[in-house]
């Protein structure tokens, strides 16, 4: 008799973890290409053992034009990830016809749950602008700026300082001042991550974009791991305080960056705080109920490993990555790089013009790879167009999928 009471209530215990909905995290690796994650499992510290991106349950392509194009922006690309909408490249938050189309974080404002965005570039960037903001040019950061300020997002991390300040905007207005009167706490430096804090939180690391990790003063701005651990456990005791489910995306952006201006330290120092963002990500949702989404928002061309080279240039590189490089710090893997046979140039010294045959990156109309993890959830294709992703985070969030 005692058995059986305890498999029905074991039984009950799991059927009703079952009708829980799930947080949702999504994690953008802007530019990032089939090529990154060769370089981050060949520099991984320890290649035998893996990488985090191989922790997820399920992989799938995801098809990025914009519908305008074949080559899409990330403001197109953004728009579709997280309104359901293809748009033209320039647009955020509307569609083609310039109308404004919901987006995941009004979604989950008008379903009540909980909201954050983390970036290492400017939060008013096209990606993490694509999540809540409407405007027909992408580069109207200052309007973008007033919309956030406007949008009651519980947890807001990264660049573009600049955009809120009064003495940079035609308005003339204190966009901080007015998080402050809402009952944010503002934070402008990484000490300031030390102290919690039951207020909603914006913060705003630098005037632009966040540094390259190769270059990052990491007294003064965080890493993108630092945020992603300090929103996690801000949202996950949040959550369980208002008892609801939250929507977390991630950008990072600067991989993008680096592969346009073919900075290969750069990227490498990028890929690998991607990897351990990502470890730390899929740590927490083994231990939650939580869904996490991996894309990235288009392919950008990284001339290291296209045309430009050789493919015997590959093969030494892989090569010499396999045998030679110790990535287990950051000093042994600039130690790597300034030791390999060819000098890769570093984004302040690079000026090629592309009429003459330049070595910049642009990006692709490739398709890119997709991840999938959830205890619970399943999807159902091995390929998505971009603008599909939107119905999945929803689903996941309401219990649906």
């Amino acid at each position: 008799m005692k058995i059986k009471f305890f498999s029905l209530l074991l039984y009950l215990i799991l059927f009703f973890n079952f009708l829980i909905a799930e947080n949702v995290i999504v994690i953008i690796t802007d530019g990032m290409n089939f090529d990154c994650l060769s370089i981050i499992r060949k520099i991984s510290p320890d290649p035998l053992k893996g990488i985090s991106f191989d922790n997820f349950s399920q992989i799938f392509y995801c098809e990025t034009t914009a519908d305008n194009t074949y080559i899409t922006d990330s403001a197109a690309s953004g728009t579709a990830i997280f309104t359901g909408f293809k748009t033209e490249n320039g647009f955020i938050g509307i569609d083609k016809n310039k109308k404004n189309v919901e987006n995941i974080i009004e979604f989950c404002k008008k379903n009540s749950f909980l909201t954050g965005v983390i970036t290492n570039t400017r939060v008013t960037h096209a990606t993490p602008a694509s999540t809540y903001s409407h405007v027909e040019d992408r580069n109207s950061e200052y309007d973008i700026a007033l919309q956030l300020s406007q949008k009651d997002i519980d947890l807001v991390m990264g660049g573009g300082l600049k955009y809120f300040l009064k003495e940079n905007r035609f308005d003339k207005k204190d966009l901080l001042k007015e998080f402050t009167k809402k009952g944010y706490r503002v934070v402008k430096e990484k000490n300031g991550l030390k102290e919690r804090t039951d207020k909603k939180v914006i913060a705003l690391f630098s005037n632009s974009h966040l540094s390259y990790e190769f270059k990052k003063d990491t007294v003064k701005e965080p890493t993108l791991t630092e945020m992603v651990d300090y929103g996690l456990n801000y949202l996950y005791e949040r959550s369980k305080k208002m008892n609801r489910e939250f929507f977390l995306m991630i950008e990072s952006g600067r991989i993008d960056h680096a592969s346009h201006y073919t900075a290969f330290k750069e990227l490498i120092f990028e890929l690998l705080e991607t990897e351990k963002m990502v470890k730390r990500v899929l740590d927490f949702a083994s231990k939650t109920n939580t869904t996490v989404i991996l894309v990235s928002d288009h392919a950008t061309a990284n001339p290291v490993f296209v045309g430009t080279f050789t493919d015997s240039l590959l093969h030494t590189m892989d090569s010499y990555f396999i045998n030679n490089v110790d990535t287990s710090s950051k000093e042994n893997l600039l130690k790597t790089l300034n030791n390999f046979k060819i000098k890769f140039t570093d984004i302040s010294e690079f000026s090629v013009n592309k009429e003459e045959g330049s070595y910049k990156g642009d990006h692709t109309g490739s398709d890119v790879l997709g991840f999938f993890y959830s205890k619970k959830f399943r999807i159902e294709k091995i390929f998505y167009k971009n603008s599909e992703l939107f119905e999945i985070m929803k689903k996941s969030l309401t219990d649906k999928l």
